[in-house]
């Protein structure tokens, strides 16, 4: 094949090449793995199911309402009371997406708009009902200010009344329509969703977990009061004579039955009354079954132990590392709430009354740690402080070396110098011979800013970095 003929080919496949990738077929333009042929999702008519297997389970005609219950168990509430709290006592903020002057204004009107509306109790509702359900739904009620449009109200809403179809776009149940639902009209719905896997629009709530692990505490609750009412008494017996009627021992047996909390009682004569000791040996105890399941509902909520009970071997230490990892649950809740608002809410918010305009972000804040900040910049300065001692000594060292070239490698070698310009390194070998024993001057920090003067700071833009 001739050049002129090579050429030919290489630009037509070029070519072909840049005309495939402009003009991407549908396939690659759409979802093909979509809800219509998931066979993971139950059968569904107009509108999707449940994919929560505790809740097909245990829902019954209940359905969500199961998750209520959680609740009612004082820890499982408190943790998720804790959880969602940490993330609503952050402070909010709204960023430009840019500095264009319609981008500002923007976002200056966005964050207005939330500055008049109980903003913090609807993160709550949304972060919270998620959390525990997999989704939740609030309702805008919009109205007309002068040319802009913005909220009036924003309304929560209990999960059952909700249903989602192929679109993901959630349906009202009514009653005139309780399977599928009816269409909603845009705008109109926020819906922030928790732990989406797949095609499941209905996301997957810590509920799934935590029913089981509440149900099993309550079950041993109801075990231990049992337990206690075996032992808080003796069980009566009475031993009666022979030919004594049935109703005579009814009669006996309710009068034994009120010994509790009698402080006296008459049987017929020839009746022998005893008192039966409940009788136990070993340690296991029902207050080490509803601790265990305590600690589980803790880390499958705030990811730890020690921030709700400390408890006997706990420090403060291991409470403040474990704190750690709350903060890190929360930054992902805030994130998620924060993506769901963008897509949502602010976005409607900017096509109503800015088109054109970037979208803006609503970020929750984690609060800076001061402490953490302070111990860090203490690190970084006696690190700095170490390798500005050993630089001085390399350097000392390197003046016993006459070839320049050489020295230079020296004092390269040691990897001290990796933030240092070439320019820089040329000066501490030309200046080498100022630190000789005798000579340099002693590493104290009284001292320390004649090299720092010399030289400049290690790895500063003085040094051409």
């Amino acid at each position: 094949m001739s050049r002129k003929t090579r050429k030919k080919a290489e630009s037509f496949a070029a070519e072909t090449s840049a005309t495939e990738r402009k003009n991407l077929g549908v396939e690659q333009r759409s979802l093909i793995a979509n809800a219509a042929n998931d066979i993971t999702i139950p059968f569904y008519t107009g509108a999707l199911q449940h994919a929560d297997d505790t809740l097909i389970q245990r829902g019954g005609g209940k359905g969500l309402k199961i998750y209520d219950e959680i609740k009612r168990d004082t820890h499982a509430s408190a943790c998720l009371t804790k959880r969602n709290k940490h993330l609503v006592a952050r402070e909010w903020e709204v960023n430009a997406a840019s500095e264009k002057p319609l981008d500002v204004e923007a976002a200056d009107f966005v964050r207005d708009v939330l500055k008049t509306l109980p903003f913090d109790r609807i993160c709550e509702d949304l972060s919270g009902g998620a959390l525990l359900k997999g989704f939740a739904v609030s309702e805008i009620i919009w109205q007309r200010d002068g040319n802009r449009i913005r909220p009036e109200r924003i309304v929560s809403h209990d999960q059952r009344r909700f249903a989602f179809g192929q679109d993901e776009r959630p349906r009202l149940l009514t009653w005139t329509n309780m399977n599928d639902g009816i269409e909603l009209p845009d705008r109109k719905f926020i819906v922030h969703r928790y732990g989406v896997v797949g095609n499941n629009p209905y996301g997957l709530g810590l509920g799934h977990q935590l029913f089981w692990a509440v149900l099993f505490k309550r079950e041993g609750v109801a075990f231990w009061l049992h337990f206690l009412d075996k032992f808080a008494g003796p069980t009566v017996i009475a031993e009666t004579p022979y030919g004594m009627l049935s109703d005579e021992q009814r009669r006996l047996l309710n009068n034994l039955a009120s010994i509790r909390t009698s402080s006296a009682v008459t049987v017929p004569v020839g009746t022998a009354v005893k008192f039966l000791e409940a009788a136990r040996s070993g340690s296991v105890s029902y207050q080490d079954w509803l601790d265990y399941w305590d600690k589980q509902i803790s880390i499958c909520i705030l990811g730890e132990t020690l921030t709700t009970d400390i408890g006997s071997n706990g420090s403060r230490a291991a409470a403040e590392t474990h704190a750690d990892m709350l903060d890190l649950l929360v930054d992902s809740d805030a994130d998620h709430l924060s993506d769901s608002l963008h897509e949502q809410l602010v976005c409607w918010l900017i096509d109503y009354n800015f088109p054109g305009a970037a979208i803006p972000h609503v970020w929750r804040v984690r609060p800076s740690n001061e402490k953490a900040k302070a111990e860090t910049r203490k690190a970084k300065a006696d690190a700095a402080t170490s390798e500005h001692a050993a630089l001085i000594d390399i350097i000392a060292s390197a003046a016993h070396i006459e070839d320049d070239d050489t020295a230079r490698e020296f004092i390269t070698a040691f990897d001290l110098t990796h933030n240092l310009s070439d320019e820089a390194i040329d000066r501490l070998v030309e200046a080498r011979f100022a630190f000789m024993e005798g000579k340099r001057p002693k590493r104290t920090p009284d001292h320390m800013p004649a090299f720092s003067t010399l030289f400049g700071p290690l790895g500063s833009k003085k040094n051409g970095i």
